[in-house]
């Protein structure tokens, strides 16, 4: 694996999570300063985090409270009314059925943005101006498919990408998304969360095991957390005790239970043809 440093975690105690103990929630770092905006991309089926987001931050109106996802009819309202909800997708361009959240972006100083897009994160924080990246004070994201770019020692588009945010943000927390793969020891899908630069005043490398007890939990109950336990999450040296070799045995599982799957369904295929 290439370019790791862009994953290094850096310490920030005052942490809090919004959302359910499952897919669906994350962390965040606990600001002194209010919010003037709040973004939710990517909106599915599920805003607990949004619905516990705007709980605690009542201030924020809801003409100041997007959602934005085109592949839903209807916003989920039973979580929050206090939101305007905008059926366009996020993308590096504009027309009916996309929007690149320029506008919005310039209109205030103090965003707050969830973004869990599917893989177009990448195109859209590329297209994004420098400048406006200045008005945004935390990020919680989910990036996907990240092996594919840290694997290679080649300049691509998700390094680009964690590029241009470390330039802007420091990273203060890492969880691994146990629905997609590891690969050297690398989650496939991952939850990242930023905070704007000028409200960190020392920079210190993380030395807290990942995950975090009681703050994460695992996005799929059926399996194991995504241990990240080791540079670049984390600056100790971790060993892997008996109970974290444990964890690798029993997320095999996951691995053995598809290949029993497809097995089964080639088998049956075969006997319908050829029987």
């Amino acid at each position: 694996m290439y370019n790791l440093e862009l994953l290094k975690v850096y310490q920030y105690k005052n942490k809090k999570r919004y959302g359910k103990k499952k897919d669906g929630g994350y962390v965040i770092g606990l600001l002194k300063n209010k919010y003037d905006c709040y973004i939710s991309c990517g909106v599915g089926t599920d805003e607990s985090f949004t619905r516990d987001f705007l709980k605690e931050h009542n201030y924020l109106s809801k003409n100041d409270c997007y959602a934005f996802d085109g592949t839903i009819n209807d916003y989920p309202y039973k979580y929050t009314k206090n939101i305007t909800f905008i059926k366009k997708n996020i993308n590096n361009y504009n027309n009916k059925f996309n929007t690149d959240l320029t506008e919005i972006i310039k209109k205030y100083k103090n965003i707050f943005l969830s973004i869990d897009i599917e893989g177009g994160e990448y195109d859209w924080l590329l297209s994004l101006d420098n400048e406006l990246l200045n008005n945004i004070s935390q990020i919680v994201i989910e990036f996907h498919n990240i092996c594919s770019g840290f694997k290679s020692n080649k300049d691509n588009n998700i390094i680009k990408t964690f590029k241009k945010l470390s330039n802007k943000f420091t990273l203060i927390h890492a969880h691994g998304n146990n629905f997609g793969l590891i690969l050297n020891n690398i989650p496939d899908i991952i939850e990242l969360t930023y905070i704007n630069k000028s409200y960190i005043k020392t920079f210190k490398l993380n030395n807290e095991i990942l995950p975090i007890k009681d703050l994460d939990f695992p996005n799929s109950r059926r399996y194991h957390d995504i241990n990240l336990g080791f540079y670049p999450f984390t600056n100790n040296l971790y060993i892997h005790s008996p109970k974290t070799m444990l964890w690798y045995f029993l997320n095999f599982r996951k691995y053995i239970q598809s290949f029993i799957f497809i097995s089964v369904i080639i088998i049956i295929n075969y006997i319908f043809k050829y029987l």
